[in-house]
């Protein structure tokens, strides 16, 4: 793998569009069309553009296992068909998506945003949202690219601040700990109060359905339980819905990594810890994974069929 030149085609996607994929961000919130929520407001729903992101990411995976496998020449030759198109006006993330990824791709991760929202809407949460919704930059520190990240974190604070949110709340764990830990590494004033909506709704006394399958193994997003400590908060939202949940060995704080945060680096070593992890989570007897998080969620998906098991995010399990 030419990291070198991954990390370019990264920083260009990221010059052009502020998203490393080449996403742009009225994409990001094609979620809501159709949907009145204001643009500015004490709250507000901010999803990081992570769930809507997942075939694109999907899409980069793929490319990113066939570059493994090609030899220098001609991965640098596809690097250049790339910048050549971009530099004909032509949007070659927006090109590829056409062929490579599907309507209904797309709707199921619309639809997780959408009824997070709507579960929200159903407590009595007021909340607003982004028009224009950035990505929440979370790769860039990832990888080591300081200076995108700093740039991004500024950017991303006065966005959520031209809102005028005091609270803000975020869908998956990646966000979640961006807001709470790193973006305070470069921005001063950056002072509102970031809470997750599992915690929003269990203090609004949610009172769910099950919608998808009667029993789960839960995986622990990394994030999720070891920085955020929701770990209990899902399964009491599982368990008030009639799902019988079941842990696997490790699980909690104890949780096993997807292998989804070095995908784009090592794609094969990647697969395999998501396809390990897959089989620890279905030996604890069920066939059906839940997961809180659009990283885990779309690394698993691709290993789902080898290892013989389902994955489900919670909004897809409850509603």
């Amino acid at each position: 793998m030419n990291l070198k030149a991954v990390r370019s085609l990264l920083e260009k996607n990221a010059k052009k569009t502020w998203n490393p994929l080449g996403v742009r961000e009225s994409y990001c919130s094609k979620w809501a069309e159709g949907l009145s929520f204001p643009e500015r407001g004490e709250n507000l729903l901010y999803t990081g553009c992570l769930y809507q992101m997942i075939p694109y990411i999907d899409m980069f995976a793929r490319l990113l296992r066939s570059f493994e496998n090609m030899s220098p020449m001609i991965f640098g030759m596809a690097m250049k068909i790339n910048d050549i198109i971009n530099s004909l006006g032509l949007d070659a993330t927006a090109l590829l998506a056409t062929l490579e990824i599907s309507r209904r791709e797309q709707e199921r991760y619309f639809r997780i945003v959408r009824s997070i929202a709507k579960a929200l809407t159903s407590v009595g949460v007021e909340f607003a949202y982004m028009r224009e919704e950035p990505y929440n930059g979370v790769l860039y520190h990832d990888l080591g690219m300081d200076d995108l990240f700093e740039a991004h974190a500024k950017r991303l604070a006065e966005k959520i601040k031209e809102t005028g949110a005091k609270r803000v709340i975020t869908v998956d764990p990646h966000t979640t700990y961006m807001l709470n830990y790193l973006i305070k590494e470069f921005v001063d004033d950056f002072d509102v109060e970031v809470v997750h909506y599992i915690n929003v709704l269990l203090e609004r006394g949610y009172k769910p359905k099950i919608k998808g399958p009667k029993e789960v193994v839960v995986h622990d997003p990394c994030y999720l339980a070891r920085w955020n400590g929701l770990i209990e908060q899902p399964r009491k939202l599982l368990s008030k819905a009639g799902v019988n949940v079941l842990d696997p060995d490790f699980s909690k704080e104890f949780t096993g990594c997807c292998g989804g945060p070095i995908e784009s680096l090592f794609p094969k070593l990647s697969s395999k810890l998501a396809e390990k992890r897959l089989r620890e989570l279905k030996s604890a007897g069920s066939p059906c994974i839940m997961v809180m998080c659009p990283i885990c969620l779309t690394n698993f998906q691709r290993e789902a069929k080898e290892v013989g098991v389902k994955i489900f995010d919670l909004m897809e399990v409850i509603e």
